[in-house]
């Protein structure tokens, strides 16, 4: 018995930087419809390792609610083709989930589908063939079978002709893929008998047998909700690759964050009104920032009969509403002194848009008329409602108004649903089943604004923006205090605090520092990055394609087959290879036919439309004559040149490294110059929201008059760092004519990227284009020179982050010797210091008197 889950295992047998390490393969990355996150990359790292070391065949992935797992195991699918396995079994729980999932992996036009079209495995076009029984089965495609748990039992127990047996699943191995996996643990929760487990033959039992019918048989299984059954976690303990709870994916800003709106009264009418008015508004304020939303409203009822009658009031309501109504709501619910509510925000930005009470009225009639309506109680609709609940995001889904009871509480992924409205009373013991929903709802609707490049995370949870109502889901209830408060537990235990547990902050900047000339004329500066993607390689990048293609060692090609099939990688480049063995090779011997062969065999990559978007060519010849022949390789001694097949091995093996190494060039970031900027323009008050139990000093910002806020909000060692710098004023004003510091809260315009290509020992910097926050600008004018603004970047760091952060101080310790930047007949000097530490401080005060007292000029 395992004492610790496979992860844990496996991260001691190969440490955090192995794992790290671990490359996913591009036939991953390029067969997926959509780009791996972060952690669903650490997840499939995981799982590589498994494969490298424990070769576990039983895997457990534990991820939250909204995480993708479906594109982990997409991924996996990919990864077990490659490795041999055709024929793949994947069960759920309900019809629901299976037809939804159905979609997601074989339906190429769904906007859900998983893969890009088509699949390109081995330099082949591989094809998703769902099957009803193994004569389907097809030799060289993804063969799936699809069911629910109750159907699989079914099948295996009562043995019908033309369909999967137990006995069938004897003679080949298969790949078992379990969504909702929970749902399998029927039996292991019961405590029975040693005879009573024996005669048992429940499903979990059956599915054992069907996994172990075959000894390469490998099951993946994927839940959200793991039980806490002490025989189910004692049962996985062996098994559990990955774990990333909801509160992880929370705190990571993957998600919505979540709002309960307490309305006054009990009338459903106004749940009804002050949803539709925070839908429109959210549908407005996207479309004036470039953004397409169909905002979604989900309305909760009791029983089926209720929800049919609350739809007809609903219908009823829509049909008779009055501006007068309208102007009502925003009375009851607006002008709140205290903070400003969604309601405050939407009357404001519909005022801007010269949208009155008459003219809001008219569009919510139009917008939520019966068209736009669906009701998902109806069994007998459920083929037909099912196909529109899983395209909700398509922009020809009209479907903006849903009522429902239970039947979307699992299984449905929905990202444009911002508002879920609780219309029944009473019953506070609903509050664990609401809770699960409102966590299917936070999934986050992926949206661009310029300056923001990560689409699918929230973006401005510390800013003072309406577009905040962009990344909130919100919960619309009664004025019922004991459910609110039991659901606001239930939200907090699952992962997903409700933001009225949180205090919100603002940071005002101080009336003083805006009147002062300084602030007005100051200029402060930072780089930038973006994805390099498939746009036009530079001359930097062309040489480095070159420099790769040298370093290839090619194996020895016989005509009949390959000896060999391996090249130096990018971990071994500096390896020396076996001089004996290998001699310089010019690629230009292998003729331009052979290489456009090759490039016609390795598909779209290759394809002159794409080629031309990222190298500066006009035909696919001039591509092999300047980029594949123009270059010296390593070939085998032994390598017979005269076969045209041996030729036709070659030039793919060249095609594959250097179509390999292109996407990871366009996959890379490049940096754009160092800009400089006008400070006034960019520093703005800030909302920032700081939960009680957090560790922070907030202190008045006006015992500090260098200091931009009137009120600090941070670490007790960034408060230390200020009162570093009060006791250090005379010592500032004695070379500074004018100086300030911008404690920086999480300002994207503030954020700056780590521009050494390679370290002061030569070695390539691996934190090369990352992203870094510093916490703190001290911009000044020394009293020597009236044209140049010194900025000095600051970070106070504790000792448990220091070593992850080292990078971070060596980058900042490198700006010094920046060139100063001009802007308006201003130049910015660039500075930073090492890290404000408690076990530093001596060391620090020498740093910062060092820059204090130096003199670029």
């Amino acid at each position: 018995m395992f004492s610790k889950k496979l992860h844990e295992i496996l991260l001691e047998e190969f440490g955090k930087r192995g794992l790290e390490d671990i490359e996913i393969p591009l036939y991953i990355k390029e067969n997926l419809s959509k780009e791996l996150r972060i952690y669903q990359e650490k997840a499939l790292k995981y799982y590589y390792a498994n494969v490298d070391s424990i070769k576990q065949n039983h895997l457990m992935f534990n991820m939250a609610t909204g995480s993708g797992k479906t594109l982990i195991m997409a991924a996996l699918i990919l990864d077990c083709y490659k490795r041999g396995y055709r024929d793949f079994i994947f069960f759920v729980n309900s019809n629901s989930i299976l037809e939804k999932t159905k979609a997601n992996f074989a339906d190429k036009y769904s906007s859900k589908y998983l893969f890009k079209s088509p699949i390109i495995i081995n330099e082949k076009q591989v094809e998703i063939n769902l099957i009803e029984n193994l004569s389907e089965s097809k030799k060289g495609a993804i063969n799936v079978y699809f069911n629910t748990i109750q159907g699989l039992y079914s099948l295996f127990t009562n043995e019908r002709e033309n369909a999967f047996t137990l006995e069938d699943l004897k003679g080949r191995k298969f790949v078992f893929l379990a969504d909702e996996a929970h749902h399998l643990n029927a039996d292991t929760k019961k405590k029975l008998s040693t005879s009573e487990q024996e005669d048992k033959e429940g499903w979990e039992g059956m599915m054992n047998k069907a996994f172990k019918a075959h000894k390469e048989n490998i099951m993946l299984e994927f839940s959200a909700t793991l039980p806490k059954d002490s025989a189910v976690q004692s049962k996985y303990q062996d098994k559990i690759i990955f774990e990333y709870a909801l509160k992880e994916f929370y705190t990571d800003r993957f998600s919505k964050k979540i709002f309960l709106l307490k309305y006054a009264g009990l009338e459903k009418e106004e749940r009804f009104l002050g949803s539709m008015i925070a839908s429109l508004y959210r549908q407005y304020l996207a479309k004036e920032n470039g953004v397409f939303l169909k905002p979604v409203v989900l309305y909760k009822s009791k029983t089926i009969k209720e929800s049919k009658d609350n739809e007809l009031e609903f219908k009823e309501f829509v049909k008779n509403l009055s501006a007068k109504k309208v102007q009502d709501f925003f009375k009851a619910y607006t002008q709140n002194e205290k903070e400003k509510t969604l309601f405050d925000e939407a009357l404001e930005f519909f005022k801007g848009l010269n949208i009155d009470e008459t003219k809001l009225c008219e569009i919510i009639k139009l917008n939520f008329s019966e068209h736009f309506i669906l009701n998902v109680n109806d069994s007998k609709e459920a083929n037909e409602y099912q196909l529109k609940l899983n395209s909700l995001e398509d922009k020809d889904n009209e479907i903006r108004v849903i009522f429902a009871v239970d039947k979307l509480n699992e299984g449905w992924d929905v990202l444009n649903l911002f508002d879920i409205v609780r219309l029944n009373t009473g019953n506070i013991n609903e509050s664990t089943k609401e809770a699960q929903l409102i966590g299917r709802g936070a999934r986050y609707f992926p949206f661009t604004i310029q300056g923001y490049e990560e689409s699918f995370k929230r973006k401005f949870d510390d800013e003072s923006t309406s577009l905040k109502a962009l990344e909130r889901l919100s919960y619309h209830a009664a004025s019922e205090n004991e459910y609110i408060l039991r659901l606001s537990k239930e939200l907090d235990t699952i992962g997903l605090p409700a933001e009225n547990e949180k205090e919100k902050i603002v940071l005002k900047i101080k009336e003083a520092i805006k009147n002062k000339s300084f602030y007005k004329e100051a200029i402060f500066a930072t780089n930038s990055r973006r994805k390099q993607g498939k746009t036009l390689f530079n001359d930097k990048i062309n040489e480095g394609l070159k420099e790769r293609l040298a370093r290839l060692e090619i194996p020895l090609f016989e005509a009949k087959g390959i000896k060999e099939w391996e090249f130096l990688s990018e971990l071994e480049k500096e390896q020396d290879y076996d001089e004996h063995t290998h001699k310089d090779f010019e690629l230009k011997n292998i003729n331009e036919r052979v290489f456009l062969k090759a490039m016609n065999i390795l598909g779209e990559f290759y394809h002159f439309e794409n080629l031309a978007k990222i190298f500066k060519i006009d035909s696919r010849r001039e591509f092999v004559r300047n980029f594949l022949q123009n270059t010296l390789a390593k070939i085998h001694k032994k390598q017979n040149l005269n076969s045209p097949q041996a030729q036709l091995k070659i030039a793919l093996f060249v095609c594959e490294a250097f179509k390999d190494t292109s996407l990871k060039f366009e996959d890379s970031y490049t940096l754009g110059s160092w800009e400089a900027k006008k400070l006034e323009s960019y520093l703005k008050d800030r909302e920032i929201y700081r939960e009680a139990k957090d560790k922070i000093s907030q202190e008045n910002g006006a015992k500090y008059e260098w200091f931009v806020y009137e009120k600090f909000v941070g670490s007790s060692l960034e408060s230390e760092f200020l009162d570093f710098i009060e006791q250090n004023k005379a010592l500032i004003n004695k070379h500074f004519k004018e100086w300030l510091v911008v404690r920086n809260e999480r300002m994207a315009e503030f954020a700056v990227y780590d521009d050494r290509e390679y370290l002061a020992n030569g070695e390539v910097n691996e934190h090369y284009a990352d992203r870094f926050e510093p916490d703190f600008y001290f911009l000044g004018k020394r009293k020597n020179d009236e044209f140049i603004i010194t900025q000095c970047l600051i970070e106070p760091k504790g000792e448990h982050l220091e070593l992850n952060d080292k990078w971070k101080e060596e980058f900042l310790l490198s700006l010094t010797h920046k060139a100063r930047l001009e802007r308006s007949n201003l130049h910015v000097e660039i500075s930073g210091l090492e890290f404000f530490k408690q076990k530093n401080k001596e060391s620090f005060r020498e740093s910062f008197e060092t820059f204090v007292f130096r003199d670029k000029s």
